[in-house]
Order: structure tokens, then C-alpha cells, then sequence
């Protein structure tokens, strides 16, 4: 083996010998410092990581009897505090069935997910008159 070439250790405790190696894991596994770099990163790098923060963003799919929408793919919902902003996923645009998929972030999404489910909806559909000047047609 050359010095320059990577070698990766596997769960199963298989080893690839590498020419290189390219990592692309989520964050967080990445903060939780369960892999192990042989050398190891740059502290540069390690405090890079441990400064970046990671966000939430949840999914509430809607599905319509028909669309009452614009056909564009994102819907963005722009309020006076950034607690509110959020945005609605056009599906109809990509498989032609009448569906918005809300995505909320950051504290409002931690809300959210504490509500019930009948709030929530409920939520939406204010959401969406607001946005719309009207209700989705029952």
C-alpha cells in the first residue's frame, strides 16, 4: 500500500484499499464524532464541524380533490418574523396529482409537531386562505 492511499473499515470490518476516498455523510453523523479519520481532519476542519448547527424541517403532505393553485413549483409564505416563513411543495407540477406538501422549519416546525393533528390542519387551511384569498373547495 502507499502512503497516499485511503483505506476504509467498514461495519462488518471489511477494508477497501482506495486510490481516494470521497466522504458524504448527514451532518450529524458527522458531529457525533462516530467515524473515525485516520490521520485525523485538520482542527480547522473539526471546529468547522462542531460550529455548523443542524435545523429542523418537517413534511405535512396535502392532497386536494382538485388544484386550486398556481402551477409553479414552490409556494413561498413570507412573513414580518422569520418564525412563520415556510413554503408549500407543488407536486401537481411533477405527477400531476393534486398535492401541496407543507414545509415548515426551525421552532415553528417543533410546534407544529406538538399539535394535534385537527390543529394543524386547521393551521393550513388559514395558511393557505391567506395565501390564497381563499379555501381549497371541499
Amino acid at each position: 500500500m502507499r502512503t497516499n492511499d485511503a483505506k476504509i473499515t467498514i461495519e462488518n470490518g471489511i477494508t477497501f484499499f482506495v486510490d481516494a476516498a470521497i466522504v458524504a455523510i448527514p451532518l450529524g453523523v458527522l458531529k457525533s464524532n462516530t467515524i473515525t479519520f485516520e490521520p485525523r481532519l485538520p482542527k480547522w476542519k473539526e471546529e468547522a464541524i462542531a460550529d455548523l448547527g443542524v435545523g429542523i424541517e418537517n413534511k405535512i403532505i396535502l392532497h386536494f380533490e382538485k388544484v386550486y393553485w398556481q402551477n409553479v413549483e414552490f409556494l413561498g409564505i413570507v412573513t414580518d418574523t422569520s418564525y412563520r416563513c415556510s413554503y408549500f411543495l407543488n407536486l401537481h407540477k411533477a405527477t400531476c396529482h393534486p398535492v401541496l406538501v407543507y414545509k415548515p422549519t426551525g421552532k415553528l416546525a417543533r410546534d407544529i409537531e406538538k399539535m394535534l393533528m385537527r390543529l394543524q390542519l386547521g393551521m393550513l387551511l388559514h395558511s393557505l386562505k391567506r395565501f390564497f384569498q381563499m379555501l381549497p373547495p371541499r
